[in-house]
């Protein structure tokens, strides 16, 4: 209520009581004069005629202007009413708006919107009733204990449910009789219910259920109030939208950072812990512990007996790394290695624990599925900061370590040392190579589809290859880990881009097709990669959404490369985060970040088989609906994948299924034979 409100409505009950004052006097005059009158009729028989005229009239008055007065008092008090609402509602939509940011779990911030709901309304009645797969109604929530797990049949609902889509929302004063209800009014009669106030609860533009305010005696519902309610409809959507976001982040962080095999961390998982030790400077060694034998028990009792021989290590190890002192971390490396590392231990007596209690597990009679069966282990040791300054390169030590005790007699142990360095003559050879390739054009094109899920050729991936002189044909695995180390990736993503954007420009310049090159952090980082773009997109003259740039996942935490990415858009070219869900996997920089695509990452496309559902994949899906991104699924080998995906809404596929990364002239002739979108 304002002030000029209530300074209105106190003037006019002011006048009410003030010409009633007035008409008292006037009543109590003409009185006078009337009875005056009577004594003296014979002589003031005229006053008496005037008297009651006036007396006549002023009735009249005063009746006109009490009623005037009270419908302009009533006027005002309506106002003021409204007022009063609306103030509550803002105060309502401030409270609940807060409780948005919060991370509330589902139960609470439900219930606490109809606490709200029921008070801002002045309703008797307030639930929550969500929509089930067969289009059946079910009370999920209500003040009224008794509705909770209600089930109201779908026959009969068409009504109400039409309503709902069309408008959104239901209001009736006459619930009973309202045709659209038809099909609840048993509901209705049983419940006593005559008005209701319903609004539509969507999700994604669907429609999801309904928040429902009802009231056992007739009523009409102010617009306000209509308003209101949609309001708290539509912050339940966004917390739905919210919570289905944090899910989601919450499986992709758990598939990242805990095995589910072994019920051990990933490497990705220890990561945090590994890197505190290291800025504690507290010395400890790095173990890998690989375990042979796996193979042979997935190719005689399949893939659950070998998950299940990891188990019971997992289990068994556990147990003997408990009787060292100190915090010990475990976790689960790709493949049938383990990694463990161990504080506050000497060479020695690692050694000598590593000999008594690790490798001799191989002893111990293991039986899968129970049939018995035989495992070995070999560990592998690196020491920090003795043998390595940061992880990764500690890591690698400990690898070339077990891997030098997988070729040594038995005890299969050995303690990384500088004569295991081949991978550091390995790396500058390879060093050496690349720059005499980058020199001698060895460097070649090849193209690999992206189909839509009509089979139409959409787009492609431009993938590199190294024509080695004495090894032939080599896949960026061979090689582009030393371009990174060496810096070398920076000329040899240039020449990629180069050859892209001359494609795009001349061979591709009729089609539509897009083609996708990965782009490194230190070209992103190079001051003159921008100027380099601008002068291609120039040059060849195509539009530059066809040229789609593939960024890692991790890029998005480097610091500085908001500005780069938000550039790029600028040029008009599109962002793809590539493998995503293996990297940083905070849903957070989809928000920070402005991109138009997301690749899921083969291992996530790996996951689906007759057998079993990949929960992950659906959600990356839905994932990128939600937001408006294009998804495109990497590492498509068979048709039930490519099935699944169609079937649940995948933009565009990729992988040897559908088409082999291919020379550009192989590319270009299938083209022309293949259909495109």
């Amino acid at each position: 209520m304002t002030p000029d409100t209530a300074g209105q409505l106190h003037r006019l009950r002011k006048e009410q009581r003030r010409n009633s004052v007035l008409f008292c006097v006037f009543a109590v005059g003409s009185g006078i004069a009337l009875v005056a009158s009577l004594l003296f009729e014979q002589h003031l028989s005229w006053l008496m005629a005037i008297t009651i005229m006036v007396m006549l009239m002023g009735a009249l008055l005063r009746h006109r202007m009490v009623q005037q007065t009270r419908r302009n008092i009533a006027q005002w008090e309506t106002l003021m009413q409204a007022q009063q609402r609306q103030a509550d509602q803002q105060e309502a939509w401030r409270r609940m708006r807060e409780l948005l940011q919060r991370d509330l779990d589902e139960d609470t911030f439900l219930h606490t919107l109809l606490d709200t709901s029921a008070e801002v309304l002045g309703a008797e009645r307030a639930s929550l009733w969500f929509l089930d797969e067969d289009r059946s109604l079910t009370c999920r929530m209500s003040l009224v204990d008794a509705l909770i797990g209600i089930r109201l049949a779908p026959n009969g609902l068409d009504g109400y449910l039409a309503s709902l889509t069309q408008n959104p929302c239901l209001v009736t004063s006459d619930a009973q009789h309202d045709e659209r209800l038809s099909g609840l009014r048993p509901y209705l009669r049983e419940n006593n219910i005559h008005s209701m106030l319903d609004v539509g609860i969507f999700v994604g533009g669907e429609l999801r259920g309904a928040i429902c305010c009802e009231t056992t005696s007739p009523r009409e519902w102010h617009g306000d109030e209509i308003t209101t309610l949609m309001g708290f409809a539509g912050l339940l959507s966004q917390f739905s939208e919210s919570l289905r976001r944090r899910e989601v982040e919450h499986d992709l962080h758990r598939q990242l950072h805990h095995d589910e095999v072994s019920g051990l961390a990933t490497l990705r998982g220890l990561l945090e812990r590994l890197q505190t030790l290291t800025q504690r400077d507290e010395a400890f060694h790095l173990l890998v512990l690989r375990l042979g034998g796996l193979g042979h028990i997935n190719e005689t009792l399949g893939q659950q007996a070998g998950d299940e021989a990891i188990r019971q290590v997992a289990e068994k190890l556990k147990e003997r790394l408990s009787e060292l002192q100190g915090s010990i971390h475990v976790g689960r490396l790709p493949a049938n290695r383990l990694l463990i590392a161990i504080p506050g231990q000497t060479d020695e007596s690692l050694r000598r624990y590593c000999l008594e209690r690790l490798l001799s597990m191989a002893e111990k009679s293991w039986r899968i599925f129970g049939t018995p069966s035989q495992l070995r282990f070999n560990a592998g040791v690196a020491r920090y900061p003795r043998d390595a300054q940061d992880i990764e390169s500690l890591l690698q030590r400990a690898e070339l370590a077990v891997q030098h005790a997988r070729e040594t007699p038995p005890p299969h142990l050995a303690f990384y040392t500088s004569q295991l360095s081949d991978w550091e003559q390995r790396l500058n050879r390879l060093e050496r190579e690349l720059r005499t390739a980058l020199d001698e054009h060895q460097f070649r094109l090849y193209l690999q589809g992206q189909f839509d899920p009509e089979g139409r050729l959409a787009g492609a991936e431009v993938l590199l290859r190294w024509q080695h002189p004495r090894e032939g044909l080599l896949t960026p695995g061979s090689f582009i880990a030393e371009a990174e180390y060496s810096g070398l990736i920076r000329p040899m993503g240039q020449w990629v881009l180069d050859q892209a954007c001359t494609l795009l420009g001349g061979a591709l310049h009729n089609s539509e097709l897009s083609l996708s090159v990965n782009v490194s952090v230190q070209q992103l980082h190079d001051d003159s990669f921008m100027t380099h773009l601008t002068q291609l997109l120039e040059r060849h003259d195509f539009a530059p959404r066809r040229l789609i740039l593939e960024v890692v996942e991790s890029l998005l935490v480097t610091p500085g490369i908001a500005t780069r990415l938000s550039a790029l858009r600028e040029l008009g070219v599109r962002l793809a985060l590539d493998d995503f869900g293996t990297g940083y996997s905070s849903l957070r920089y989809l928000q920070d970040f402005r991109v138009d695509e997301i690749k899921i990452d083969k291992i996530f496309v790996d996951a689906i088989t007759p057998q079993r559902d990949a929960p992950l994949v659906r959600s990356i899906i839905a994932l990128g609906q939600a937001l408006e991104l294009r998804v495109v699924a990497e590492g498509v080998e068979n048709a039930v994948q490519q099935d699944y995906l169609c079937a649940r809404g995948i933009d565009f596929l990729q992988g040897y299924y559908l088409a082999y990364p291919e020379p550009v002239d192989t590319f270009l002739r299938h083209m022309k034979e293949a259909p495109t979108g």
